[in-house]
């Protein structure tokens, strides 16, 4: 019997992150059944999914609260598929509450009915950033742990977790390579990056184009690019509806590599917190972070978080490679001001593509590719 796989992700970086880990099992091992919840690049690595993955997208604190329910329920049908199926093994990627809950639930059931199947996480909690206890539910969770980041398997592996350093996916895209011979057009252009979930594009587009707004004040001829996904373009054409007066200087874009496009020709990036301040740095591109968050979430995060590893580049190098205004902070002016400091430090460029080769080789570990360090860390699990 061809014993299924089955993978979960939950927002469109978990996606293509579940796609690579995909792509590298089907090489290493040849091709699986794939199960599960993702999108449309884990579908076309050969997913078949009952469930839309925007079901697992919770924006804010508040906001997982109201959501319990639901996703309680969603929990309880995934592991029903789960003990029906009897995959080989379950990788969960990233949306952490929900895959340890999912993992907890499904570990429950196994014991209950005499079978079990090997469950194996990606992207480590960032307990590096906050919530170092955290850790130990991971341990007690799950059977093995993927980690992006190089120190973050010393946080588990005393706790008897077998987790290994994967590397990053993003490290091996040889979109990267060009980096150094890169040239941002004549004309300053800006990437603005307000996120890639809904709720995050309405807490943040707005304000981004009212900096851009007092950017332009400075800098008539400035033009922006939004890369953004085709059912997000909606949402986006919508704010910029409301900023007639920005009409001929930003423009939403679609294409698939939308982001590469703009910031190939950009001397700045205002962008959303998040793994696309990685993307953005590993390309070399200097700019601003931001984030605004319901109020509650705003809240418990300002008690829990370290502000000073939020933002990944800056968190894996140690050092600011992008400011973080958060909140109140992140006010239009405040935005504006921040990239007009950027465009006036004649050595902003230099420092941005320095950081890029020192990410790139940090985030590639000691193979030549992404997929041989999945292969090497999935073969106890998938060859058993």
């Amino acid at each position: 019997m061809n014993e299924p796989v089955f993978i979960l992700a939950g927002e469109p970086s978990g996606d293509r992150l579940a796609a690579s880990i995909m792509k590298a099992v089907n090489e290493g091992f040849g091709d699986q059944t794939w199960i599960g919840v993702g999108g449309p690049a884990m579908m076309a690595q050969g997913l078949t999914t009952h469930t839309d993955m925007d079901e697992l997208t919770v924006f804010g604190f508040g906001a997982a609260l109201a959501a319990y329910p639901r996703l309680s329920k969603l929990a309880d049908r995934l592991v029903d598929q789960i003990m029906t199926s009897r995959p080989k093994m379950i990788i969960t990627v990233d949306v952490k509450g929900f895959s340890l809950r999912l993992a907890e639930r499904l570990k429950k059931r196994m014991a209950g009915e005499g079978w079990s199947a090997p469950v194996v996480h990606t992207v480590a909690p960032t307990v590096w950033a906050w919530g170092a206890w955290r850790r130990h539910r991971v341990a007690k969770t799950v059977d093995g742990l993927l980690c992006l980041f190089p120190f973050e398997p010393a946080y588990f592996k005393p706790l008897g977790l077998k987790a290994d350093f994967i590397g990053h996916p993003e490290a091996f895209n040889p979109v990267y390579e060009d980096v150094l011979r890169a040239q941002p057009s004549e004309t300053p252009h800006v990437t603005l990056l307000p996120g890639s979930r809904r709720s995050e594009i309405s807490h943040l587009l707005s304000p981004m184009l009212a900096a851009f707004s007092l950017l332009q004040d400075r800098m008539p001829n400035v033009t922006a690019t939004i890369p953004t996904l085709s059912h997000l373009e909606p949402l986006i054409a919508g704010e910029l509806a409301k900023r007639p007066d920005l009409a001929d200087h930003v423009a939403a874009d679609t294409a698939d590599a939308a982001l590469f496009a703009s910031l190939s020709h950009s001397q700045a990036v205002l962008a959303a917190s998040g793994t696309v301040t990685l993307q953005t740095a590993l390309y070399g591109v200097p700019g601003v972070a931001c984030y605004i968050a319901p109020a509650v979430s705003a809240f418990v995060g300002r008690r829990l978080v370290n502000m000073d590893r939020v933002i990944l580049p800056n968190a894996l190098l140690d050092r600011e490679v992008y400011p973080f205004l958060f909140q109140n902070a992140a006010s239009p002016k405040a935005m504006a001001d921040a990239m007009i400091r950027v465009f006036e430090d004649g050595d902003a460029q230099q420092r941005a593509v320095a950081a890029a080769e020192e990410l790139r080789a940090l985030l590639r570990g000691e193979r030549d590719s992404f997929s041989a360090n999945v292969v090497a860390a999935l073969a106890p699990w998938v060859t058993r």
